[in-house]
């Protein structure tokens, strides 16, 4: 059975133009429909990671509990398996937009410029067709008028010829007339004749060539735009089943994560971590009422005993993270350790203040306009003597570390001369002068210096400078709150990894997540 449009089809041209009108909006459904989906994929995947981010945040922050038992390490892997499922997803969105959407938004444009070639070709051969049929209906009128007047004049002639009245002159204009007239009719028979045969063949032509041409691309581009909807179908099943075996990958490894939770192992930790050589103390012994006995001493042997039963039940101050002796060898370490990181972040903040006012010193010696020397001097002397303090406690800290590993004990750290930064300003060749110049040329050149309307320089501390990428709201003591694109000057920087970086905006000072910023 034939099933051409070219041969089935060619009396349906409307049909056919609102079947391919349907067809385009078909494929733009399809298209809007891929983009909601993969739209859909890249939001989850983002929003996927701001839970990873929150959830890694507030663990920098719970640090108590950081590496503590299996239930943490779980939940801390479940974190890491859940960024890969967000990694699964963004691959997802990749492959839908560069395998599905794409494509189909190349498919819906070139099916708009079949369509609007094709009816414009439809119109343009109807057109012509027209323009034949149209041709002939005239030629056809014009051979009807033309034998009306040629009858006419035949009658007119006959009549005036059986006249007795009628001329010669008159019989002969007459019969010239009616000779031109039947001439005029057999032109217009032969014109009509003519454009009748023309039309005719511009019909076969029409509906022998071009129109079955015309729908034969159109059946072409129908059956091309079904089996192009048909590949895209399978490229967006094949997508999602791409995917499958990854996600089974991440849920079997979940899987394991939850069954290496342990609470015999998480609770034997505790003990390990906090066993102490506590004695249950011993029973409390009645006494006799003796007149002269001191009641302060019962008392307080009684109070003893009850602090040690109740203890576990009362708020405990603050422990003091200086006092390590009380701590178990393995905690003592992750204390001592700590502090060490800290220690060093501020250590290099005032390595950077302590050559930011080196090179104030270099000017203000250079020209004395600008500010007063001594101040500068003083300055120095602080930060000298605060450095040399920080690298004291430091090493202690790491003699205590090397102790509880056996470890052999760490070289004294190299102190800085607190006189060599000492300088008598109305001697331009003192031997402090020339040791603060030599220091200060191994700086960078640069420095920061304003001066307001009073001619005295204001110092800018050589601090970094940082960008909020996102917004923060600081709920927590210490916290800072900032907006997106926000610019701060960095105080302390995260160097320990602890997750939390301090900075300075205005008056304001405070820490935001490191995970949070960008420097500039």
């Amino acid at each position: 059975m034939d099933l051409t449009w070219n041969s089935q089809l060619l009396g349906e041209t409307d049909v056919l133009g609102k079947h391919t009108a349907a067809s385009v909006d078909f494929v733009d459904r399809i298209a809007n429909f891929v983009k909601k989906k993969t739209n859909l994929e890249c939001m989850y995947a983002k929003e996927l990671r701001k839970l990873i981010k929150s959830a890694k945040i507030r663990q920098m922050k719970d640090d108590f509990l950081e590496g503590r038992g299996t239930a943490i390490l779980a939940f801390n892997n479940l974190i890491n398996e859940t960024e890969n499922i967000a990694s699964e997803h963004e691959v997802m969105t990749d492959q839908l937009t560069e395998r599905v959407l794409k494509p189909l938004n190349g498919l819906l444009i070139e099916l708009k410029n079949n369509r609007r070639l094709h009816m414009n070709d439809l119109g343009a051969i109807k057109s012509q067709l027209e323009s034949y049929y149209k041709a002939a209906e005239t030629s056809k009128k014009n051979y009807e008028r033309a034998c009306r007047e040629a009858e006419i004049a035949t009658k007119a002639f006959n009549s005036a010829e059986m006249d007795a009245k009628s001329t010669k002159a008159q019989l002969d204009k007459m019969r010239n007339t009616a000779a031109s007239k039947a001439k005029t009719a057999e032109d217009c028979k032969n014109e009509y004749k003519e454009k009748l045969y023309q039309a005719n063949e511009r019909k076969a032509l029409h509906y022998g060539s071009y129109l079955p041409d015309i729908l034969k691309d159109m059946q072409r581009c129908d059956i091309n735009r079904t089996n192009e909807i048909k590949k895209y179908l399978s490229e967006y099943i094949e997508v999602h089943r791409n995917i499958l075996p990854s996600l089974n990958i991440v849920h079997d490894k979940l899987l394991t994560i939850q069954q290496s939770v342990d609470a015999d192992a998480d609770s034997q930790m505790v003990v390990n971590e906090n066993r102490t050589d506590f004695v249950v103390p011993d029973d409390l012994e009645f006494e006799e009422y003796r007149e002269n006995s001191s009641r302060e001493a019962n008392k307080l042997s009684i109070a003893a005993g009850f602090s040690v039963v109740t203890g576990l039940f009362s708020k405990k101050k603050k422990e003091d993270d200086k006092d390590y002796e009380a701590y178990p060898p393995e905690k003592k370490k992750k204390k001592a350790l700590h502090k060490i990181m800290e220690l060093e972040a501020a250590l290099e903040q005032l390595d950077r203040n302590r050559n930011g006012a080196l090179k104030v010193y270099k000017a203000y010696s250079e020209n004395p306009n600008y500010g007063d020397v001594n101040k500068v001097k003083k300055e120095l002397i602080d930060l000298a003597r605060e450095i040399n303090q920080k690298n004291h406690e430091r090493y202690n800290l790491q003699v205590t570390i090397a102790e509880i590993d056996k470890a052999p004990t760490p070289d004294i750290p190299k102190m800085i001369p607190v006189d060599s930064v000492e300088l008598d300003t109305r001697s331009e060749t003192s031997e402090s002068e020339t040791t603060v110049v030599e220091s200060t040329a191994m700086c960078d050149e640069q420095f920061v210096m304003r001066k307001d309307k009073t001619d005295v320089v204001k110092y800018i501390p050589d601090y970094r400078i940082c960008r909020a990428l996102y917004h923060f709201d600081g709920t927590s003591s210490g916290e800072l709150t900032v907006s997106e694109g926000t610019q701060m000057y960095v105080l302390e920087e995260d160097t320990g990894g602890t997750g939390w970086t301090k900075v300075q905006i205005n008056e304001d000072i405070g820490y935001v997540p490191t995970t949070y910023i960008d420097y500039v």
